[in-house]
């Protein structure tokens, strides 16, 4: 058997080295040009307001964060577990206040906390402050 000259060698490595090196640039320039959507929540603030007679008006101010509209589904009001239906779209960057009755008896004298539930995720707890 005879041996490859090395400068066919060298050509057939630069050749691969090159394909090798465009394919590589091809897939990162594709991956990293793909808009990834993503949306989180964060709730700024939450107030209870006490209407009398067991009715209550539940305030809560957000922030989207993302890419993308978030739908909010509900929101629960602890320690009572309190949950109330919503189908709120906030966009992309949006700070939007939520203001919703509820009928219920609220504890007094305890420490209140609104959970925000969107899109098969959940806020953090924030405590909501309980206006008489």
């Amino acid at each position: 058997m005879k041996a490859i000259s090395p400068l066919v060698a060298t050509a057939i490595l630069l050749v691969a080295t090159v394909a090798g090196g465009i394919i590589l640039y091809n897939y990162l320039l594709n991956t990293l040009r793909t808009p990834q959507e993503y949306a989180t929540l964060t709730p700024i603030s939450a107030e209870i307001v006490d209407l009398g007679n067991g009715v209550y008006l539940v305030n809560v101010k957000v922030g989207a964060i993302g890419s993308k509209t978030i739908t909010i589904d509900s929101l629960k009001i602890l320690p009572e577990n309190i949950t109330v239906s919503l189908n709120t779209d906030i966009k992309p960057g949006e700070t939007k206040s939520i203001t919703v009755e509820i009928n219920a008896v609220l504890q007094q004298g305890v420490k209140h906390y609104i959970v925000i539930y969107y899109e098969g995720q959940s806020t953090e707890p924030i405590e909501a402050t309980l206006v008489t």
